[in-house]
């Protein structure tokens, strides 16, 4: 077992870049987790015979549409016109055939069907971006307005359509060189656009070189080099020597040459300082000490940038991270900053200077679980245990992880404050709410895209008293992180029969019995990361109900003989458990039962916990926890932690307290001792080898 866990451990290098893959997304969860829905299964594999006959014929009647058999189509919607998804029957082909559709037709579409339905908003989009490549300019300014759009294109459309009227708005001219200078990078429609600043001497040297710096600081240099065409060639030297030390910001150690002026110079100066800090901080922070006056930093320059390069040594607990964040005032130091610093002092167990920094927090801020709970901790520390004690009364009454970390320390039950539900019932919210009786027909057919979109269109013309009617509804049709999301959109927090269901119950079970783990934890570790949505994916790859990456699974797979077809289809419920729980007993078997370790492991690797350890002293649980660097690894691992005993409640009727399952945090030097031992224990040909 120990030889196979030593090649696990050598062969599983690379994972811990691979489960650290929470990024931006199309949906937002209540648990602040975001992910979109994989583009294949936009429309789920359906039984026909367990349709309606009116189910039947609208699945037919989109493939008549696909096919544009034009005969057939106008039988279909003759013969459909009276069922809830004859909108989209409509949609379809109007966004299928749109080239050969009267645009009066589109236009009296828009008109029948908004706002109570989410089609129109998406074929005007389309639409309009048919009437600028043809341009139809009248026809496109009746139906645009500005700012319905993010989109680049139709924003120029809109201006060229403006142009088509007259090219001597001063004002249009004032509001088009605003939205040039606000996109670094805009689409090729907008080339007339860019042509007509050009030719009006509106784009001047000093306004490309502002888009210069912007995307310089964004690290776009391609872009960067694009944009400086349009500047002289001296210009253009300049931001060839930029780019040189952007990519070797230790360069800025030596002298600038004089071909760069004093305003570049500065831009190059701070994010080759920013630049050189991932690497070095403690080195970024004394060139910025020696040439601050050099490149002429004022004040405040000076102390954001010193922020931000004390935060490096923060990140990494480096021992001098607290005198370095101390050295900038108090008025210029931005949240962030204060948050380090106090997180400084808890690892440090500073406990007088972590209620200094209290002192200075804004009033809302100190009423934050999180410092109130360290400022219990502070005071308890410093014997003040009467003022201790009732913060963490009041805490205590909370059902969170500061709640039960405070029950803990008084000994008190945990308090999990379930609310009564009475959700508005179902006949009622289908007479009120039209949209109910189509996400019905879309659930039934498998359009599950489409099923999200009339779901997020209805919650923006809900009452709040029907929020949780609908939640119901979503959790009776198995649309767990749909519920979530419903009863988060109006905070009904209490309602924990809706934001702690239990589905996938059998295959939890077995897969936390054949790991030997807690079913709870593996619920836990579901519900943070894809709120039981088993069809999902992250724009890093992962897949499935827990998030797991393919050659995560592929691994995991079979190191612990799992059939291909187990690790290959992550989007099947059972064998994502199974796999995410044997993921989960490798990492408790790697931290010695470390719960607290092993989850936050799952979700930023085991390189990067092992990098977050303390060097040579055990650290309290909850002291690590709060200094862990990475704001989404810290938060995932207390919203697991407050999870896992909500669901151990849930299943077992009882719970495990946290102060039993958050063990000390072991420091490095307790491996390089062991590794020490083992070593010595060997006979000097088996060390050589």
């Amino acid at each position: 077992m120990d030889q196979q866990l030593s090649r696990m451990t050598r062969k599983m290098a690379f994972l811990p870049g691979l489960v650290f893959k929470r990024l931006t997304s199309a949906f937002t969860l209540s648990l602040g987790l975001v992910l979109v829905v994989t583009s294949s299964l936009s429309h789920a594999a359906v039984d026909r015979s367990q349709l309606t006959e009116e189910q039947r014929s609208f699945l037919e009647a989109y493939e008549a549409i696909k096919a544009n058999d034009r005969p057939l189509i106008a039988r279909y919607k003759q013969t459909l016109k009276d069922y809830s998804l004859y909108p989209y029957l409509v949609y379809l082909d109007y966004k299928h055939h749109l080239s050969v559709t009267p645009d009066r037709l589109v236009a009296y579409f828009l008109e029948r069907y908004s706002p109570d339905s989410p089609l129109p908003r998406r074929l005007k989009d389309r639409w309009l971006r048919k009437l600028g490549k043809q341009q139809k300019w009248d026809t496109f300014l009746t139906h645009y307005r500005p700012g319905e759009y993010r989109a680049k294109d139709l924003s120029c459309y809109y201006y060229r359509a403006r142009l088509d009227v007259s090219t001597q708005d001063s004002a249009l001219n004032e509001d088009m060189l605003a939205f040039w200078q606000t996109n670094l990078t805009l689409p090729r429609q907008c080339n007339p656009v860019t042509a007509h600043l050009k030719k009006h001497n509106l784009i001047t040297g000093a306004r490309v070189w502002q888009k210069v710096i912007r995307a310089m600081h964004k690290g776009h240099t391609r872009t960067a080099k694009r944009l400086a065409r349009d500047l002289s060639a001296t210009d253009q030297k300049q931001l060839r020597f930029w780019i040189k030390v952007y990519r070797h910001p230790e360069r800025i150690e030596q002298a600038l040459p004089g071909f760069v002026t004093p305003v570049i110079r500065k831009e190059i100066f701070k994010q080759a300082l920013q630049r050189l800090s991932y690497q070095d901080p403690e080195n970024a922070l004394s060139e910025l000490a020696k040439r601050r006056e050099q490149y002429g930093l004022n004040q405040k320059e000076h102390d954001a940038l010193h922020t931000r390069l004390s935060l490096r040594l923060a990140y990494r607990h480096h021992p001098k991270a607290k005198d370095f964040l101390k050295q900038v005032d108090v008025e210029n130091k931005d949240v962030d900053a204060m948050h380090w610093e106090m997180r400084s002092t808890i690892r440090e167990g500073d406990w007088e200077h972590y209620l200094s920094l209290y002192e200075r927090l804004p009033q809302t801020e100190q009423q934050d679980e999180r410092w109130q709970y360290w400022l219990a901790r502070a005071l308890d520390e410093l014997n003040k245990d009467p003022a201790a004690v009732r913060i963490w009364q009041s805490l205590a009454k909370t059902r969170s992880y500061y709640g039960f970390l405070s029950a803990d320390r008084l000994n008190l039950p945990y308090r999990f404050n379930p609310a009564t539900t009475n959700p508005t019932p179902l006949p009622e919210l289908k007479q009120k709410y039209p949209q109910i009786n189509i996400l019905e027909e879309l659930k039934a057919i498998g359009w599950r895209y489409s099923f999200k979109r009339e779901w997020y269109h209805l919650l923006d013309r809900l009452d709040e008293a029907d929020f949780e009617g609908v939640a119901q509804l979503m959790s009776n049709w198995n649309q767990h992180a749909l519920a979530i999301q419903t009863v988060s959109r109006v905070k009904k927090w209490d309602d924990l029969s809706l934001r702690f269901p239990t589905p996938y119950k059998e295959p939890v079970l077995q897969a936390a019995d054949d790991n030997q783990i807690d079913p709870a934890w593996v619920y836990g570790v579901i519900r943070r990361e894809s709120a039981f949505s088993a069809d999902i994916s992250s724009p890093a790859g992962a897949i499935g109900l827990m998030q797991l990456l393919p050659r995560t699974a592929r691994y995991i797979g079979r190191q612990n003989g799992f059939k291909k077809r187990d690790y290959t289809r992550l989007t099947r419920p059972e064998s994502n458990i199974a796999l995410g729980s044997a993921y989960l007993r490798y990492l408790i078997d790697k931290y010695q039962g470390n719960r607290v370790m092993a989850t936050a492991a799952y979700n930023a690797g085991p390189k990067r916990v092992d990098a977050w350890r303390p060097e040579r002293r055990a650290l309290p649980a909850d002291r690590w926890v709060e200094t862990i660097p990475f704001n989404e690894t810290r938060k995932y691992v207390k919203a697991v932690l407050e999870y896992t005993t909500i669901f151990q409640s849930n299943l077992k009727g009882r719970y495990d307290r946290l102060q039993n399952v958050m063990p000390v945090i072991p420091p490095k030097q307790l491996d390089a001792d062991r590794h020490q031992k083992k070593q010595a224990k060997k006979s000097p040909a088996q060390r050589r080898g």
